[in-house]
């Protein structure tokens, strides 16, 4: 990490409470409004695969495999 960030620590600190605070997605929501509003968004692009889901679920040491959880009213055995 470059010098004038200061030590890891501190940085990862900072990081730490500006992601506590909700920095991040407050300046991803600001940035996306204004790019909304320029005309600069395609939200065609936008969506989720199940897919990728699935994926990171098995790679996280989740559930593989039939991840489908049980119906309403339904027990899980």
């Amino acid at each position: 990490m470059p010098e004038r960030y200061g030590s890891w620590w501190a940085a990862h600190d900072r990081f730490r409470r500006w992601a506590s605070g909700g920095t991040p997605e407050s300046a991803t929501w600001h940035l996306q409004g204004e790019l909304d509003a320029e005309g600069s968004v395609d939200w065609s692009q936008l969506g989720s695969c199940s897919t990728i889901v699935q994926a990171a679920q098995a790679a996280a040491g989740g559930p593989m495999g039939d991840t489908k959880g049980p119906e309403p009213g339904e027990t899980k055995a």
